[in-house]
Order: C-alpha cells, then structure tokens, then sequence
C-alpha cells in the first residue's frame, strides 16, 4: 500500500535547483593556488608516511588475511576504506593488506547466497560492525560491489592474479546476489537495501536511512536504485571479466555484456536530460527523485564507455556549479537543498547532508580525468588537499568529514583511511593518471 512506503521518500525541496551551465564550466586551475598546494601535497604526504602502518593489521581472530582498518573510532575492516585505504597506499606496501581485506571478505561470502557483511571484525561474527558498539542492527545490509574491484587493484599492482583463483565462485555468487535480491525487473535496476548500505548514512535521497530509524517498514527495503550502486555494479562485472581474462578462463564477454546492460538501464531510466545528471529513483513507489548529491558524479567514474561525451560533460557542469563546488571542495549534497547543514553527525549516522568527504571527490576527480576533464579533476584535488593541510595545521590530525563552508574537520577525530588518497592524488592527477580504471 502506498502509504508504507511515504515515509521513505525525500521530501520535496523548497528550493529550486539552478539549471546547469549550456556550455563547457569555466572552472579552471587557479595559477595563485599553486604554490600553497604544493605546500600542502608535502605536509600530507609527510603525515601519511608518519602514520600509514597504523591501518595495517596482521591475521587475528577471524580473520586468516592481513588487513586494513580505518585510524579512528573504528577497528574493522570496513569495504570502502578497505579498497581505498589499500589503493592510497600500494607505493608503501599495502597490497598485501589490500589482498588480504578482500580474501577476508571473500572468506565470509556465502557461497550459495552471495551474501557477506558490510565490514568483517577479528573479534565476533556480528553482522553489524556499528560505529555504536551497543548497535547490531544492520539486518539486510550487504557489503558494497566493490570487493572483486579491490582485489583486481593489488591484483593489477603486483601482477599476481592467481592468488584470488580460488575465490572465482565467491566472486560470482557475490554478483549473482545483486541479480537475484536487488535487481528490479520492471527498470533493470539495482537497489540499495538502504541509505546506510551505501555507505552515505544520512543522504537525502532517502528520508527514512535505515532500519535503525523510526520511520522505517519493510517496504522501505531494496528500493532505491541511484547512480553510485549501478556505477560499482558496472564496474564489478568489468573487473570479474578481466579476472576471467587473467586466468585464461571463459566468461569474460559474458560478464562485459551484463556491465553493458547495467549502464544502458542508468542511462534509460535514470539520465534527465534537463537537469543534466543522472536522478535517484525509488522502485517501490516509482518516484522520481531529483536531488543533486554527490553521486551525480558516478557515471563519470564509470568510464568512457558507459556514458556519452555530452552527459559527461553536462554531468561535469553540473557538479561544478557552485551550489555542489566550494572551496574545500565537492559537497555531499547541494547547498541549494533546504535539508543542506554540516553538523557534526556520526552515531547512528555520519553526515552526508553537506560536508566534503575525501573519497567521493578522488572517485569524482578520477572519473573527470577518464572524460578529458584534466583541469576540473586538478581544481578539486587542490581544494581538497587544502582541507586536509588546513586540518593538520590546526589539529595534527585528520577528520571523516569536513565542513563544506570553512574547512574545517568535523566528525572522527583522527580518522585515518580513504583521506590518505592524499599521499598519492596530486600526483596520479598531475600525469593524468586513474588508478582504478578498469
């Protein structure tokens, strides 16, 4: 019934979205910058080499692999900032613990059901991992498409595919979960089971985040479907054909055709072409969501093939206008949104209402670069590397989050995890350079 579901839905907006630029965005590396940025690469790759060996963790309890966990409130290894963490820091000799994270997280993976949690603790077998340790309820949450993509970059950095053979079938199952749980028949979409599994607790593409709020039902449930889930799935299948590649084995075009389905339905169903990026959308009611966040920059990352040279442009546009660009750099929601704040949020949920996060402006950032959009990924880089300078010179340490308005750090004191991206950033930018092509 419909009434089930409302409270799932965002809210409409008071405000109204400005309409993107018709031309090429202007925006365009400020020569003034130059010096301080450089200045601020070396103070954060400094920091980085002081304080990398402490996401390192060697086999303990359940977990037989050596892995990563992010610095902070956290001591798990948790799917994103496993593979970012693992990606920042390959030149200092994280593929191991790369591998490793992934291995662990395959370990879990049930084989039939492809279902595996969204982090994997030494200590317990809990399903949640909860920055809240008093929380387990994380019922139906599944770890991101991303682990075959964080095996097949230490794959790719140390040449050695055949130490992830043996986790072929848990690679497939992990892929046939998403096809048999979270795929919508009607639209060929995929869904997150909620706003949390997607690792933006509080996005305002959903009202209602999680099970953990009191305004949710069953119906809220695997219904949203947004251009970040489609853009990892897209880019799981690709990493699962080159892995098939790699080992000689068939499957591959098979595997390249299902990532080509998986853009063809984000481009169908979700690409507006007046707002010039791709909406979110809630299967279950058919509503339409038009909220301009972060993950307006997926497709980006998708690559070249997935999305057209007008979108990618018309996309660039878009979150670059300065309601989603600030000076510290890519907004997780758009400050022309009347939900819009930079509260210092964490337990339950981190804050994604508006505060920069270094991991969505590096995937944003690498996506421009694969477009030819090399100075637009520089002006980002800049400005978030100037955010995590700002924070050590004020506090000698690094935040989750930081304030989209004045910089400054916000949430988890010394958080430590995709933010050291910074220790290789400048440079893959400066020779054009995506490390996590696929």
């Amino acid at each position: 019934m419909h009434f089930l579901y409302i409270a799932c839905l965002p809210a409409l907006s008071l405000a109204t979205s400005p309409p993107p630029p018709t031309q090429s965005n202007p925006t365009k590396p400020d020569i003034a910058r130059q010096h301080a940025y450089e200045d601020d690469t070396s103070l954060v790759k400094k920091y980085v080499l002081s304080n990398y060996r402490k996401t390192y963790r060697e086999p303990n309890g359940t977990l037989e692999h050596p892995y990563l966990v992010p610095g902070g409130p956290y001591d798990q290894s948790w799917d994103w900032d496993s593979v970012f963490t693992g990606l920042a820091l390959l030149d200092l000799g994280s593929a191991p613990y790369l591998a490793g994270s992934m291995k662990n997280f395959f370990d879990q993976t049930n084989s039939i059901t492809g279902e595996v949690t969204i982090c994997v603790d030494p200590t317990t077998t809990s399903p949640s991992c909860s920055s809240d340790p008093a929380d387990n309820q994380a019922s139906g949450s599944h770890a991101k498409p991303l682990l075959i993509q964080g095996a097949l970059i230490a794959a790719d950095f140390t040449g050695d595919y055949e130490q992830f053979h043996s986790y072929k079938n848990k690679m497939a199952a992990l892929l046939k979960y998403w096809e048999d749980v979270r795929k919508d028949p009607n639209t060929g979409l995929y869904t997150w089971h909620d706003q949390m599994e997607s690792g933006a607790d509080n996005l305002v593409l959903s009202t209602c985040p999680s099970p953990r709020s009191g305004c949710w039902v069953d119906a809220c449930a695997n219904s949203l479907a947004a251009p970040d889930v489609m853009t990892f799935l897209y880019r799981e299948h690709l990493a699962f054909a080159k892995f098939l590649d790699e080992w000689g084995e068939d499957g591959g075009d098979e595997e390249r055709e299902k990532a080509e389905l998986i853009a063809k339905a984000m481009n169908d169903v979700l690409w507006n072409e007046d707002d010039g990026f791709h909406h979110a959308h809630n299967v279950t009611s058919e509503y339409d969501i038009d909220f301009a966040t972060y993950v307006l920059g997926f497709p980006l990352w998708a690559g070249e093939d997935a999305i057209t040279k007008e979108r990618a442009t018309a996309i660039v546009n878009r979150i670059t206008s300065p309601d989603m660009l600030g000076e510290w750099g890519v907004r997780s929601t758009s400050s022309e949104n009347e939900f819009y704040n930079n509260e210092d949020i964490i337990t339950p949920y981190s804050n994604w209402q508006g505060p920069i996060w270094v991991n969505s402006n590096v995937i944003t950032a690498y996506g421009m670069l694969d477009h030819g959009f090399d100075d637009e990924a520089l002006v980002l880089v800049q400005r978030v590397m100037a955010a995590l300078a700002a924070d050590l010179r004020e506090t000698g340490e690094w935040h989750e989050d930081y304030n989209a308005e004045d910089g400054k750090g916000i949430s988890a004191a010394g958080f430590l995890s995709w933010n050291t991206l910074g220790y290789r950033m400048a440079d893959d930018i400066a020779k054009k350079i995506n490390p996590t092509k696929v």
